[in-house]
């Protein structure tokens, strides 16, 4: 009895696959990916970087903005630069708008994003993004 119980927890915690909320990664995974962020000096070394293409020159990292205008590029996951973590952030439906990775703003990780294809309108399709976590979607061309 035991042995299922440890089973069952294990299972849970791992995942089922079946695509409900132990699936989920975390909402918003781009704190997680500061260890492994492209090293720069001033504004050299980022432009390979397509979603941290801004050197942080106090951090010597690439990250996605260091003030307000980086975040008009039309990639940004929003319209407005969260200075102290480097990132660009929606804060409602209304910073979306028009924006190509997706019409929503994601209520945790606070980026522009879509739910479903009817989002993204033409070619494109509403998929995961690894970078934002599980269960955070932009819309892509598909080749």
């Amino acid at each position: 009895m035991r042995c299922q119980v440890v089973l069952l927890a294990l299972a849970v915690a791992c995942g089922d696959n079946q695509g409900g909320p132990a699936d989920a990664g975390p909402a918003d995974a781009r704190h997680f990916a500061d260890a492994a962020r492209a090293a720069c000096e001033l504004d050299a070394g980022c432009a390979d970087e397509p979603l941290t293409p801004v050197c942080d020159p106090a951090r010597a990292i690439c990250v996605e903005c260091v003030e307000e205008g980086d975040c008009s590029r039309e990639e940004a996951f929003g319209p407005r630069c969260d200075e102290t973590a480097g990132y660009c952030q929606c804060a409602g439906e209304s910073d979306c708008e028009g924006n190509p990775n997706g019409p929503r703003c994601h209520e945790v990780a606070h980026a522009c994003t879509c739910i479903d294809d009817g989002d993204c309108g033409g070619s494109r399709t509403c998929e995961m993004e690894p970078y934002l976590g599980g269960g955070v979607r932009t819309c892509r061309i598909q080749p």
